[in-house]
């Protein structure tokens, strides 16, 4: 997969899980595969949920007055309309750091995002990869896109958008399963509501033992049409919860209406 160009701008890293929490992440999404409940859901749900789940972080951003090491220049993303569901980078924000090897803004078409579904869960035995493959089969997949954004002075918030093109029914089915596991994995404090998206699910976290944590997260989950969109943002503590939603709103306003995401 490949990057759009954009100017250079210091690696920030995220953070590492906690394996214990990991492990539990993994369960949950077993428990969906072995009930049968779309395979490809729980896979989906994992991959992305896990970003949530952090629990040992590294370094979020470099030391005050030191030089950050800068990224190479990446290869355009080829021309594609999923990508054009995206939310461009907005004013008084850069792109961010990399999605694992994904980069921080790539797509992947569909033949090939579901060649990175199956690797993803290579360890399956053969008759839940029989129904693995046959529901990755009638999901339809057209494809997966996703970008990173950090704010000018990389001292505020991270935010991260994955998006998923399927068949409008597995794609419900997939936004229900996120939901389900995000429910297991937010902590106890009331999640914010998105204005004009009802069905739209949030949920917060922070980062090790709350009274030490200096990193807060909040991760949002939501289906537009045939389009599933997780979205998370991270930062310092106190993360501002409405600003964090609010970015999370315009990217969800701009795969409604194009051009009305402000």
């Amino acid at each position: 997969m490949t990057e759009t160009p954009a100017t250079e701008t210091p690696a920030v890293e995220t953070p590492a899980a906690r394996p214990g929490r990991r492990h539990r992440v993994a369960a949950l999404v077993t428990g969906v595969v072995v009930l049968g409940v779309l395979a490809g859901a729980g896979v989906w749900a994992r991959s992305a949920l896990a970003e949530a789940d952090r629990e040992t972080p590294t370094r979020y951003w470099e030391a005050a007055g030191k030089p950050a090491p800068l990224r190479k220049t990446p290869d355009a993303v080829p021309p594609n309309t999923l990508s054009g569901k995206l939310l461009p980078v907005p004013p008084g924000y850069v792109l961010g750091p990399d999605l694992g090897a994904d980069g921080n803004n790539f797509f992947s078409a569909g033949e090939k995002a579901v060649e990175g579904f199956k690797e993803s869960r290579d360890g399956l035995s053969g008759g839940d990869r029989k129904k693995r493959d046959e529901m990755l089969a009638e999901l339809k997949l057209k494809g997966l896109a996703g970008r990173t954004y950090v704010d000018n002075d990389h001292a505020k918030m991270v935010a991260e958008v994955r998006i998923m093109q399927a068949d409008p029914k597995a794609v419900g089915t997939f936004s229900e399963v996120s939901k389900k596991v995000l429910d297991q994995l937010k902590d106890g404090r009331e999640a914010p509501k998105v204005e004009g998206f009802p069905d739209a699910k949030c949920g917060l976290f922070t980062v090790g033992e709350k009274k030490e944590s200096k990193i807060e997260s909040v991760f949002c989950v939501a289906v537009e049409g045939d389009v599933m969109v997780t979205f998370r943002a991270y930062g310092p503590k106190p993360l501002s919860q409405s600003t964090a939603v609010q970015f999370f709103r315009n990217q969800m306003s701009h795969l409604k209406s194009p051009g009305e995401s402000a």
